[in-house]
C-alpha cells in the first residue's frame, strides 16, 4: 500500500507512548481510576434476516463501545461520536462547532509537533494576544455593529486596533509553524491503511453530533485508540488563522451555489427559534468573532469520555476491543455531564402556512414541507414510509401529475434540513418537484397538495405501498452489509435516541399500513404546519424576466 512503513503498530504505539494523558489548558486534571466494564451478552453475527448482534461495553468513566462483528473483510470501520454539534453554539458564533472539528485535527501535545516545549511560550503569547483582541472587540462593539440590510458577507468588521492585534496573531502563528508536523495524525492513518477519506480532517460536524471516521486493517486498529484518546484530552488548536480562512472559503463556496442559498432561506423560513434549522457551517460574519478561549470551553465541556460513543463494525470482537478501550480511553477522567443547552429547546407550535417565493434565478421548483417529529418519537419511522410512497416515477405524486396531464417533472421526497436528514429534534419532510418552465409551477404545487390529500384520505394503492416496503427493506439490507453505513446508523441512533431502537425503527417503517400512513398524514400534513417554497428561472423583476424571447 502506498506510503505504508515497515514499522509495526506495536512499535509505533510504543514510540508515541511518551504522551501524558494531561490537558494543556487543564494541567491539574486528576488521573482516572481503573476502568471496569458493564457486562455485555454475545449476539449472533449480522446477516440478512438476523438481529445485528450489537455488543456493548461501558467503561467506568462512561465511555461507550459498540461492536458489530463482521468477518467478511479483515478491516474495521471505526466511528467515534461526540454528542456535540451546531445546536450547542452560542449566538454570534454559528459554525464554531464545525470550526472546532478542523482545529482539533492540527495535532496534540504529543503528535503534530517537533518540539512542544519550544511551542509553549509561543502558545502562551498567542493566548495573551487573543485576550487583548477580545477586550478590544468588546470595547468596540458599537463600531463593529452591522447596521446595513444589504452588505458584503466577505467584509469582516474591524478597527485599526483590532487589525494590529490580528497581524500579531498571524506572526505568532507563523513562528509556531516551524515546530509543526503538519497533518501528522492523518498521515499515520494513511501509512497504516485507512481508506475512504482523502481530506486530512476525517470527520464531520452536523447539528447534533461530531464524528471522526476511520477505516483500518484490523491489525492496525490500535492506532485509532491511541490517536483519538490523545485528541480527546490533549488537542492543541494550532494553525487557527489558516484554518479560519480555509473553513470560511468552504462556506462562501457553498453560498455561491444558488441552490444552497435557496435551501438556507427555506430552512430559515421554517422555524422561529430551533437551532436545528440554523446552517451548521455558520454565517460568514461570525468567523470574525471566533476565539480560542470559547473553543477550548466547548472542547472541555463536550470532549469527555462520558459524552462519547465508539462504534466498531468489522473483523473485531468485543473481547478484543474492550482492552484497547480500557488502555487508552479508560485513562481519561470522567468529566461533568455535557451541557444540553439548546438541543432541549422546543420550537413553538406551528400555526399557519408559510410561503417563500425565491427572488433569485434558479431552476423551476416547488418544495412542499411539513415539520415532523424527531427520531425516538413513535411516528418518525412512518415518515420514511411516506417518503418512499411519494417519491420517484412510480410514486403517488408522479401518478397525480400523470392523471392531471401536468407537465413533466422529477419528484423527490426527503428529510434534508441544512444538509442533514435525520435528527433527534423535530425536523422536516420535503416533497420537491423540479419542473422545466416557470409557468408550470402552480400545476406542480397543486399535484403535490392533491397527493397529500390522497394520503390523508387513505388513497394509497396496495401495489404502491408494497413497492415502498420493498425499497425500504432493500435499503436496510444494503446498510447491514456495508460496515461504514451500519456504523453511521448505529452512531446516529446512539446520539439521537438509543442505539437499541435502530432495528425496531427499521421494522416499523417497512411494515407501516395504509391506516398508519393516513393517521400520520392527518395529524401532521395540515395547513398550519405547511411551508411552500417556489423558485423560478426568471423571477419577476429580474433581468431574466425582462429578457425578450427569441424566435426559433
Amino acid at each position: 500500500m502506498a506510503g505504508r512503513t515497515s514499522m509495526t503498530i506495536a512499535a509505533l504505539v510504543a514510540m508515541l507512548a511518551a504522551a501524558t494523558a494531561r490537558s494543556l489548558h487543564e494541567p491539574d486534571r486528576p488521573a482516572a481510576r481503573p476502568a471496569t466494564v458493564t457486562p455485555a451478552q454475545p449476539a449472533a453475527p449480522a446477516s440478512a434476516g438476523r438481529p445485528l448482534g450489537v455488543r456493548e461495553a461501558v467503561l467506568d468513566n462512561g465511555f461507550r463501545v459498540l461492536v458489530v462483528e463482521d468477518r467478511r473483510v479483515p478491516r474495521v470501520a471505526a466511528r467515534l461520536w461526540y454528542r456535540f454539534g451546531s445546536m450547542q453554539e452560542p449566538n454570534g458564533e454559528h459554525g464554531s462547532a464545525h470550526f472546532l472539528e478542523h482545529v482539533i485535527h492540527q495535532g496534540t501535545t504529543t503528535v503534530g509537533t517537533t518540539d512542544f516545549e519550544a511551542e509553549r511560550p509561543i502558545l502562551a503569547e498567542i493566548h495573551q494576544t487573543e485576550q487583548q483582541l477580545l477586550a478590544q472587540t468588546n470595547a468596540q462593539r458599537n463600531a463593529l455593529r452591522e447596521r446595513r440590510v444589504f452588505y458584503d458577507d466577505t467584509e469582516l468588521p474591524s478597527t485599526p486596533e483590532i487589525e494590529a492585534l490580528r497581524r500579531k496573531l498571524y506572526e505568532l502563528e507563523d513562528r509556531d509553524s516551524q515546530f509543526r508536523d503538519f497533518w501528522a495524525e492523518f498521515n499515520w492513518y494513511r501509512r497504516y491503511g485507512t481508506i475512504g477519506y482523502v481530506d486530512p480532517v476525517p470527520a464531520s460536524t452536523e447539528q447534533e453530533y461530531l464524528k471522526i471516521d476511520i477505516d483500518l486493517p484490523k491489525e492496525n486498529l490500535e492506532l485509532f485508540f491511541r490517536l483519538e484518546a490523545d485528541r480527546m484530552v490533549n488537542a492543541v488548536l494550532r494553525g487557527w488563522e489558516s484554518q479560519r480562512f480555509t473553513v470560511l472559503e468552504q462556506i462562501l463556496n457553498g453560498l455561491s451555489r444558488p441552490e444552497i442559498a435557496f435551501n438556507n432561506a427555506l430552512d430559515g423560513a421554517t422555524a422561529q427559534v430551533h437551532p436545528v434549522f440554523i446552517p451548521d457551517g455558520g454565517h460568514p460574519r461570525d468567523f470574525a468573532f471566533y476565539n480560542r478561549a470559547a473553543m477550548l470551553r466547548m472542547y472541555d465541556e463536550y470532549f469527555v469520555p462520558n459524552n462519547a460513543t465508539l462504534v466498531l463494525v468489522g473483523d473485531i470482537t468485543l473481547e478484543a476491543a474492550r482492552p484497547l478501550a480500557e488502555q487508552y480511553f479508560g485513562r481519561v477522567p470522567r468529566g461533568p455531564e455535557a451541557p444540553a443547552r439548546l438541543d432541549m429547546e422546543g420550537e413553538p407550535v406551528p400555526r399557519g402556512t408559510i410561503r417563500l417565493d425565491w427572488a433569485e434565478p434558479l431552476d423551476p421548483r416547488v418544495v412542499v414541507r411539513y415539520r415532523i417529529p424527531g427520531v425516538g418519537h413513535p411516528d418518525r419511522p412512518i415518515f420514511d414510509t411516506i417518503a418512499a410512497i411519494m417519491r420517484g416515477h412510480s410514486g403517488v405524486v408522479q401518478g397525480r401529475l400523470t392523471r392531471q396531464a401536468a407537465p413533466a417533472a422529477s419528484v423527490d421526497a426527503d428529510f434534508r434540513v441544512i444538509h442533514t436528514y435525520r435528527f433527534g429534534s423535530p425536523g422536516a419532510i420535503n416533497f420537491t418537484v423540479l419542473g422545466s418552465r416557470d409557468e408550470d409551477l402552480p400545476a406542480l404545487e397543486r399535484a403535490v397538495l392533491d397527493s397529500i390529500t390522497d394520503l390523508r384520505d387513505g388513497r394509497v394503492a396496495d401495489a404502491t405501498l408494497a413497492r415502498a416496503h420493498k425499497a425500504l427493506r432493500l435499503e436496510w439490507e444494503q446498510i447491514r452489509l456495508d460496515r461504514a453505513r451500519l456504523a453511521l446508523e448505529l452512531g446516529q441512533f446512539a446520539i439521537m435516541d438509543r442505539w437499541e431502537t435502530l432495528e425496531a425503527y427499521m421494522k416499523v417503517r417497512q411494515s407501516a399500513s395504509v391506516t398508519d400512513v393516513q393517521r400520520v398524514a392527518r395529524e401532521y400534513f395540515t395547513p398550519g404546519n405547511l411551508v411552500v417554497a417556489t423558485a423560478r428561472s426568471a423571477p419577476p423583476g429580474t433581468a431574466q424576466a425582462r429578457r425578450p424571447e427569441t424566435n426559433p
